[in-house]
């Protein structure tokens, strides 16, 4: 029997990471006629929220009415979480980096706007409090600061990429890594729940290598966006430019191994990579589009429940 009783909306998460609840918030938070609580995956709940840490077949066995996947990691790294057809078999919206699809229960929604919003405790847009505002004005602040550093990389593991970027950058300044790679100087805080020291540490430099883990359709994390805040100049790597509609592409030096010879130019033009705005025209609506649509999808389940509608769309994707 689901977890739905006299009204009680239940949600529960499975294969998630560090209580980084946001959605169950979200939900909360928009639709505050609804009695919802947290239960165990175990009690069949009403919504399960679900990640790429462990095992798909765990999550198809569970008797929850709807499934919510949501990933902040490249799927491509997270077999079978890659397979968008079971994906979309498995469940009622997939919720990550992709394109918006909602023929597909496929929405974008980022993991660099999932951690702002969570950490920020912000469930909707705010034209007044949002994350391109704040970002703007601490990179205004942090701009004004005396650098006493070259370049900071915090990474925790090593990749050839990550290497061969960290070797050029030393050709031209210390690079200093507080982080487990490479490690050589007094290592900092890495706190799941807020990054207030990354983000003090890397603004007193002026440049910040942040590098993505690998690419992947639309792969682009919070790591452009804590070296923006931090008034660095980013030398980012990932598929391509970051989030087109949001960053103005001129304020960052996207590095691959094509072009990793032109470092140089940014370190004798570096104040081309400081002027104009760090977002494009049309950024806020771009952003309040990506809130407006997760709630509005979510509100389709929610209406469901309340409509005691347990029927599972078919995907739209060709085999």
């Amino acid at each position: 029997m689901y977890s739905i009783i006299m009204g009680v909306i239940s949600i529960a998460y499975m294969n998630h990471w560090d209580l980084r609840e946001l959605l169950f918030d979200i939900i909360r938070s928009n639709f505050p006629n609804e009695s919802i609580i947290k239960v165990n995956s175990e009690e069949n709940p009403t919504i399960l929220i679900c990640s790429v840490f462990g095992d798909i077949n765990m999550v198809k066995n569970t008797k929850a009415r709807y499934k919510i996947f949501y990933t902040g990691e490249n799927p491509n790294r997270y077999s079978p979480y890659n397979d968008d057809k079971l994906l979309c078999r498995t469940f009622d919206l997939i919720i990550g980096f992709n394109k918006t699809d909602i023929s597909n229960k496929r929405i974008n929604f980022p993991l660099w706007l999932y951690m702002w919003s969570r950490d920020n405790k912000v469930y909707n847009y705010d034209k007044k409090n949002n994350i391109l505002s704040y970002i703007e004005g601490r990179n205004r602040e942090n701009l004004k600061n005396k650098k006493g550093k070259f370049a900071t990389f915090v990474s925790s593991h090593d990749c050839t990429v990550r290497r061969k970027i960290g070797n050029e950058m030393e050709r031209y300044g210390k690079v200093f890594y507080p982080g487990k790679f490479r490690k050589n100087t007094k290592e900092i805080s890495n706190r799941v729940d807020r990054w207030t020291d990354k983000i003090n540490y890397i603004s007193d430099s002026i440049y910040n290598i942040c590098p993505e883990n690998s690419k992947g359709e639309g792969y682009f994390t919070e790591k452009i966006f804590h070296a923006f805040e931090a008034g660095t100049i980013p030398i980012y790597w990932a598929i391509d430019y970051p989030e087109p509609r949001v960053i103005n592409r001129k304020r960052l030096f996207l590095v691959d191994l094509d072009n990793i010879g032109k470092i140089g130019d940014v370190i004798v033009n570096k104040e081309r990579y400081l002027e104009g705005p760090l977002f494009i025209k049309g950024a806020d609506e771009y952003v309040n589009e990506l809130y407006t649509t997760l709630i509005q999808e979510l509100g389709k389940i929610i209406d469901n429940i309340r409509e005691k509608d347990n029927i599972r769309e078919n995907c739209n994707i060709k085999e």
